[in-house]
């Protein structure tokens, strides 16, 4: 349980490690080049993990403030309008590209697609928007939990959930020798209640005080090289699916979720962006990242810009991000 003489300093640490993982996600959808890319992404896959330990970590906090149902609505609104923002962003692409609107919405508005959005938190316009689906089922449900008082028969699935996210999913060509549909375990059964839970475990059962700072440091250094090293088997035997987890992803999770309480990160500018721009971040970047190769391939320095990317969609998107929030501003005075 957090102290509440740290509180401050330990939100603030959070936050930070907010940001890192807003980049992690960036990096994801924009990869650094080549080999180096592809194992950096093999880290970044922490980064969603990690949001819902956050959000579950905190949760005996809004509790406590009354503000679960507040917290519902406001996720609830958020993933409207975000993907209404992405249904327009891919109706003006489909304008640009002189694609007809008519077919467009066909396709998009059937009952398969309703199902995966309803059933897999699988958003037709932006796959990343899942997350949103993902977060507000798994609110939906830990209130429903909790007033059945059964949120312990949730921490026992843990392993199961995570074990069903493996087994479908980036172990399934080598246990079961065929590839599932990633959405199958991209979703907020298999990765949003369990992650949310540890983070739930870790605020009632871990003390900090008792955490070695080294030690946790060796851990992250030892589940850096397993994840690298699981990554290189599976590809180099062939079976290496497009799922997102490694077994050393969740333990590569929790021991830097752990260290960012251990740790004496002081920034000013990375609390302010993990504290109000993070999930603006999230949300917004896939569009930074369709203008921005469209912009340095028009000038023709779109090779230079691919050695960067991440850096700079990162930053350019905080940047709009600041500039959207100042224009809110000066309308709201008006």
């Amino acid at each position: 349980m957090v102290e509440n003489e740290n509180t401050v300093l330990r939100a603030e640490q959070i936050d930070i490690l907010k940001a890192l993982c807003a980049f992690f996600v960036v990096c994801i959808h924009e990869p650094f080049p080549g080999e180096i890319g592809n194992y950096f992404i093999t880290l970044a896959r922490v980064a969603v993990p990690i949001f819902f330990m956050i959000t579950g970590f905190f949760y005996l906090d809004t509790i406590s403030q009354h503000k679960i149902k507040q917290q519902i609505r406001k996720i609830f609104c958020l993933g409207v309008e975000a993907n209404f923002l992405f249904f327009i962003w891919e109706i003006i692409l489909k304008l640009k590209k002189r694609t007809s609107v008519v077919f467009y919405m066909r396709s998009i508005f059937t009952k398969k697609n309703l199902l995966k959005l309803l059933l897999f938190n699988e958003s037709p316009w932006a796959a990343h928007l899942w997350y949103l689906g993902a977060i507000l089922y798994v609110l939906v449900i830990a209130l429903v939990v909790d007033q059945l008082k059964c949120r312990r028969l949730l921490y026992y699935l843990i392993p199961v959930l995570l074990m069903l996210d493996l087994v479908f999913g980036k172990y399934s060509l080598l246990i079961l020798h065929r590839e599932f549909p990633y959405i199958l375990v991209r979703n907020f059964m298999c990765v949003g209640l369990p992650y949310f839970y540890i983070g739930n475990l870790i605020r009632e059962k871990v003390n900090f005080k008792n955490l070695s700072k080294k030690v946790i440091q060796r851990l992250i250094c030892v589940f850096v090289v397993t994840a690298f090293t699981e990554r290189f088997i599976l590809v180099k035997i062939g079976l290496n699916t497009v799922r997102d987890h490694y077994i050393s992803t969740t333990l590569l999770a929790i021991c830097l979720f752990m260290y960012a309480f251990k740790s004496n990160w002081k920034n000013k500018k990375l609390i302010l962006i993990g504290r109000k721009y993070s999930t603006g971040i999230y949300i917004i970047h896939p569009i930074l990242i369709t203008l921005l190769d469209k912009i340095t391939d028009r000038i023709g320095i779109k090779l230079i810009y691919k050695c960067i990317a991440p850096i700079i969609v990162y930053c350019v998107t905080f940047i709009v991000l600041v500039i959207i929030q100042k224009v809110k501003k000066i309308i709201e005075i008006k």
